[in-house]
């Protein structure tokens, strides 16, 4: 064994040193040094440690890698993670050792990079099913990393029971590992409902990611492709996948060509990859396909009939889109066409829903329509009438939308769209002779042109004619030359088809002269015809350097491309000589564009890497940006490694320098980067206090510029916190000895400075205890950073030193929130002691992260405090604590209950909000709703005893309008509901007399003064009395008694005469009471099912429903006279209108109008027909031809039928 000495590196870049402590390390294995004979010797610096764990990687010394792995310095731990042999040693790498032994005494960071370094390295399927099993149930995120390493077998086993779990990207991580996955997926979607929802929020992710089973089982792929393709979501095949089914699996594609035509391949490509007559067959059975009418269009299937000879396609398009020679139709899909899932039956929106009604001040006081209809039930009737809208027009192409109108060259074009050329031409050559417009002589020329297909002797019969009319006006001619030159590749035309297109194209600027109208593209032709001759001549030279292009945009052939390409490399470096910097920059900018376009390799040597460099050695600022562009486009970055240090000022740039010139790096201008950085430079630091901190290296030298850059006032406080973070790592050991001579000063600048770098303590090396300072002195933020890097085994004791102080509780909790079982409940008690607001604060952000797992304890601790803590200087707060979405659902209701009390007299608008979920969630409230309610009573009674002018401004403080002295009631929907809440006939007059009474009292006074929210508060009132919360309870048995004491209330203030249409919809809600509770009565086991209620309940209700109201209109009619019912239906039509749209109210109409029909009287049905007439669109085709065959077999009302239906 040699004797050991301290580390020094050799060499002069990054690379260098760490091949020298490379070979250290082998030459001290091989003399057989251990790491027992280094390990007790000191360390010098950081290089020393990391010799010795490399030494005992090599060696296998896995007691030592242990003991660094528990180290507080993360550039040890990462070092002795290259021991990937620890995988083998089962006693060390299985998750019971890790989690109660190792983990426990390694810092936070640590452990995460270590379990990120197993799911990254280890491979073994047995350990892989171990790890997964283990932590599936406490840590599924991590554990879901070792499935897709466990074998087949025990993926094809697990997979079924995690599917609701699955992201995208472990469905297509796991399908590339096993491709049956992939069926197990889709199958499963027909069958649980949970997977189906999932995969329908990210429905196009979830396809995606199963494209990988086409090459390992297509026949799995295509398979969910036909089944769950969603043609009018999903994009195109790529052209390669599209060529591997085509190659591969044909059959299917013939099968169901219409399909896979129209949606699914890339149309190019499978054009490419079919012989010419299979073809014309694809486009002459997509022609047939009248299910395809919509999509089948000459522009989509251009690609397929582009393979025919042109002398048979203009006969083939003729036979196809004019004659429609293409024999039977097909009228319909002869296959079951893929889609998406169906969703569950009104997920977002139910009839059985409530709707979520605003409060009276957040509405517009619109009109009421005739019986009552608000705002809220006119947007109802808008929407429905959209949506009827939307069914009765096509679904691809809407009649609603606003078509383009055609030009006259649009028709000109689609009249001879398959018609060959020679007809063409024949026919409008004679035209152009007497056609007076110019126009449409252009037109005419440019139909002409886009039949030529670019063949030479069409486009020589077109020259010869336009020369006839060379005296055309220079813009017409332009015109025909701009196109003529993108279709027919015109620099390849014989010379004496190029002499008739120069004769046309006089005064063009062709020769290089000034154009009478822009012809760009003409004098392109011209450059490129020169360019593949080998030379440009001047005058079109510099025409063209004025307008320059790289001409990628025209169809060059590969051969063409590489002399284009050369030649304008050639040109353009000519023109960068001899000329001024800023011309000079700009030529050489072009000629770059022109590497790029035509993807062109340049090597350092090039002739554009040495003219730019030539440019920056005679002005750096004009050759910037060439500068950055050649190191944007990696090219020549080493060779131009110091000139790009002038305008980088990025991490990479610096290490770059590290690893090829360190001698590029010049002190003065890194202390500048640190000083205006916008980010971390941490790899930098590190890197350099590691492997250039020998004396003389750079490190020193900037150690001392920084120091010096410190002592100096600096321009502005953020300039400290900048410097300090470099600066504690450059500092290493120093930085204690620093900070004492800073402690001896005390001016305000050194003392900012000192907070800064105790706050980055953490980066110096060695890591410095904290307790030597006191983390009074220390500063929250070290302590923080200090606390937060802990090992598990410290953290209790660092909890209750932090929770004991103010001004580290929070951090505190932050801790104990890091763990499960950390003492969250004994944190928030300390933190609502010493920091009341901030403790609301934090319970806030706790029950979002944690949701229903979260510690219901927490809000006992917190509950005192939104009557303590000043909320009305607390704006931020109050918008943070109104998030009640947060809050877990069995303390809500009293959640919401106390925050109103605590806000309602500082913030009207913070207080209407929580009106509004209280209303969402009244079923839950106990019995201190009451005080909510009462609170509302006096605030409207204050209001009304207080003028305008002197009523406090201060009242809301989160919007400039508090409605002062308005006495409206805020939200009369919460009143009418909780009276629905009653429990018995007792409770309810208890409850009536209490909040009822007064309610009405105070709609009265509403009414008395004349004021405008009377009608917005009395349609509310109307909406709310249909509570379906209540409805469905059966525990609510007052419900009616709230409609009669309402009804009794209107009776004395309404006319029924003149407000028919409100008794009706008051009826109406009445019945529809009845029919649920009826309908509960008879099908029990349907409503106990939550499912089955949302489903065949709504049948079973909207049937008893129609027959209520069969038998209401009898009574209706004999009372007063059969006309009756024309008005009756307008009320009912408003009333289901302004029901929740969506698939479960057209199936509730339906079975309505079938109840109705089933006990309707006579003539009475005509009620029926009118009804129909409004919702036919709205319900199921079923359901549809099952109303009019019921509809039609009445003889009764046939003439209804026919006037209103068919007529």
């Amino acid at each position: 064994m040699a004797p050991y000495s301290s580390v020094t590196l050799l060499g002069d870049t990054l690379g260098q040193r760490h091949r020298h402590l490379n070979s250290l390390v082998r030459a001290a294995g091989e003399s057989g040094t251990t790491v027992q004979d280094v390990e007790a010797e000191p360390e010098q610096s950081a290089v020393d440690r990391l010799f010795k764990i490399d030494l005992a990687v090599s060696l296998r010394d896995a007691d030592y890698i242990l003991r660094n792995l528990k180290h507080d310095d993360m550039l040890f731990v990462s070092r002795a993670l290259k021991a990937r042999w620890l995988l083998d040693r089962h006693d060390i790498i299985n998750p019971k050792y890790l989690e109660n032994t190792l983990f426990p005494e390694m810092i936070f960071p640590a452990v995460s990079k270590m379990k990120h370094w197993l799911h990254i390295n280890l491979r073994d399927p047995a350990k892989c099913q171990e790890f997964y099993e283990y932590y599936k149930q406490n840590s599924f995120e991590f554990a879901i990393k070792f499935l897709s390493h466990c074998s087949n077998h025990f993926i094809l086993e697990e997979v079924p029971k995690i599917l609701t779990k699955l992201s995208p990207h472990y469905v297509k991580v796991l399908c590339e590992k096993c491709p049956t996955v992939a069926k197990i997926y889709f199958d499963s979607l027909a069958t649980q409902d949970d997977v189906k929802n999932r995969y329908l929020k990210q429905e196009q992710s979830y396809y995606n990611s199963i494209k990988c089973v086409l090459k390992s089982d297509a026949d799995v792929f295509l398979d969910n492709t036909e089944k769950y393709f969603s043609l009018d979501k999903f994009k195109r095949f790529s052209p390669l996948a599209t060529e591997y089914i085509v190659q591969r699996h044909r059959s299917r594609v013939i099968n169901k060509l219409g399909l896979y035509v129209a949606y699914i391949l890339h149309i190019p490509t499978l054009a490419a990859r079919l012989s010419v007559d299979e073809c014309q067959e694809v486009v002459l059975q997509l022609a047939r396909a009248s299910y395809l009418k919509h999509w089948f269009q000459y522009k989509a299937v251009e690609p397929l009939i582009k393979r025919l000879h042109p002398q048979k396609r203009a006969a083939f398009k003729k036979r196809v889109f004019v004659d429609k020679d293409i024999g039977e139709l097909v009228e319909k899909w002869p296959y079951e066409t893929p889609s998406s899932p169906a969703a569950e039956l009104d997920s977002d929106s139910h009839v059985f829903d409530d709707a979520e009604l605003e409060c009276v001040s957040m509405l517009d006081c619109e009109p009421l329509c005739g019986f009552g209809g608000s705002r809220i039930l006119k947007r109802s009737l808008r929407n429905a009438a959209y949506a009827e809208c939307l069914m009765q027009c096509d679904a691809e192409y809407d009649d609603c939308m606003a078509v383009k109108l055609k030009t006259d060259l649009d028709r000109l074009f689609d009249e001879f769209r398959f018609i060959g050329f020679d007809h063409a031409l024949q026919d409008l050559s004679h035209r152009v002779g007497s056609t007076g417009s110019t126009d449409r002589r252009r037109d005419i020329f440019l139909v002409l042109v886009s039949k030529t297909g670019g063949r030479i002797e069409t486009v020589t019969a077109l020259l010869r004619l336009a020369v006839r009319h060379s005296n055309e006006p220079a813009h017409t001619r332009a015109s025909v030359i701009r196109s003529l030159v993108k279709r027919a590749a015109v620099w390849r035309l014989p010379a004496d088809v190029w002499q008739l297109l120069l004769d046309f194209s006089h005064g063009l600027g062709l020769d290089g002269s000034a154009p009478e109208a822009p012809c760009r593209e003409g004098l392109h032709a011209v450059v490129i015809r020169q360019l593949l001759a080998g030379q440009c001549e001047p005058r079109i030279r510099d025409a063209f350097l004025k307008d320059f292009s790289t001409l990628a945009e025209y169809p060059l052939k590969p051969n063409e491309r590489k002399c284009v390409a050369d030649n304008l490399q050639n040109m353009l470096a000519s023109a960068a000589v001899d000329v001024e910097p800023k011309v000079a920059a700009d030529r050489l900018d072009k000629l770059l564009d022109v590497l790029k376009v035509f993807r062109i390799r340049v090597e350092a040597s090039s002739l554009a890497v040495k003219t730019v460099t030539a440019l920056a050695l005679q002005d750096k600022e004009v050759a910037r940006p060439l500068l950055e562009r050649l190191y944007n486009a990696k090219i020549a970055r080493r060779d131009l490694l110091r000139l790009n240090m002038m305008f980088r000022r990025d991490e990479e740039a610096l290490l770059n320098a590290l690893r090829h010139d360190p001698v590029a790096l010049e002190v003065t201008q890194v202390v500048d980067i640190l000083t205006t950085r916008k980010r971390h430079f941490d790899i930098f630091t590190a890197k350099l206090v590691v492997y250039f901190d020998q004396k003389q290296d750079f490190t020193t030298q900037l150690r001392s510029a920084l120091k010096e850059q410190i002592s100096k006032p600096l321009d502005t406080k953020y300039t400290y916190v900048k410097l300090a973070r470099p600066l504690a790592s450059i500092l290493g050991q120093e930085l204690k000895t620093e900070l004492n001579k800073l402690d001896q000063t005390g001016t305000e600048q050194h003392v900012k400075l000192k907070a800064q770098l105790r706050a980055c303590a953490h980066r110096a090396r060695p890591i410095f205890n904290l307790a030597e300072w006191g983390w009074s002195k220390a500063g929250v933020k070290a302590v923080a950073t200090h606390v937060m890097r802990c090992r598990e085994t410290e953290r209790a004791e660092f909890i209750r030193t932090l929770a004991a102080e103010r001004r580290t509780v929070r951090v505190a909790l932050a801790l104990s929130l890091r763990s499960a079982s950390g003492p969250v409940l004994d944190t928030f008690t300390s933190l609502a002691k010493l920091r009341p607001a901030a403790a609301l604060r934090a319970a806030l952000q706790y029950f979002r992260r944690r949701g229903a797992s979260a510690e219901l304890g927490v809000w006992d601790i917190i509950k005192p405090l939104l009557s303590t803590v000043d909320l009305k200087c607390r704006k931020r707060l109050r918008r943070l604590l109104a998030n009640t979405d947060w809050i877990p659902n069995p303390i809500k209701p009293a959640y919401i209950t106390e925050l109103y009390s605590a806000v309602h007299k500082i913030s009207r608008s913070r207080a209407d909000s929580l009106l509004q979920d209280l209303s969402k969630i009244l079923p839950e409230c106990d019995e201190s709703i009451e005080n909510v309610l009462l609170q509302m009573f006096d605030n409207t009674e204050k209001k009304q005893n207080l003028s305008t002018a002197c009523y406090d401004s201060d009242l809301d403080l989160d919007s400039g309008n508090t409605d002062i002295g308005n006495p409206a009631i805020l939200y009369p929907a919460i009143y009418i509901r909780y009276l629905m809440l009653s429990k018995s006939n007792e409770d309810f007059e208890r409850r009536f007399s209490k909040i009822g009474i007064r309610f009405i009292k105070q709609l009265e006074i509403l009414r008395s003064k004349k004021d405008e929210k009377f009608k917005t508060s009395l349609d509310q009132v109307l909406e709310s009395l249909r509570y379906n919360a209540a409805f469905f309870d059966i525990k609510n048995s007052s419900c009616l008694l709230v409609i009669e004491k309402i009804l009794d209330w209107l009776q004395k203030l309404l006319p029924k005469e003149k407000y028919f249409q409100i008794y009706v919809q008051i009826h109406l809600t009445m019945l529809y009471f009845k029919a649920v509770r009826q309908s509960m009565k008879q099908m029990p086991e349907v409503f106990a099912d939550p499912k089955r209620k949302r489903t065949e309940g709504v049948e079973a209700v909207g049937f008893v429903f129609g027959r209520y109201i069969a038998k209401e209109v009898s009574e209706l009619v004999t009372t007063y006279f059969d006309s009756i019912i024309e008005l009756y239906t307008k009320a009912l039509i408003g009333y289901l209108e302004n029901m929740r749209y969506g698939a479960s109210r057209e199936k509730f109409i339906g079975n309505a109008l079938k109840g109705f029909l089933a006990d309707g009287v006579g003539i009475q049905r005509r009620l029926a027909v009118y009804a129909y007439r409004r919702f036919r669109y709205d319900v199921s085709k079923d359901m549809v031809n099952e109303i009019e065959e019921q509809l039609s077999k009445d003889k009764v009302i046939e003439i209804f039928v026919h006037a209103e239906i068919y007529s």
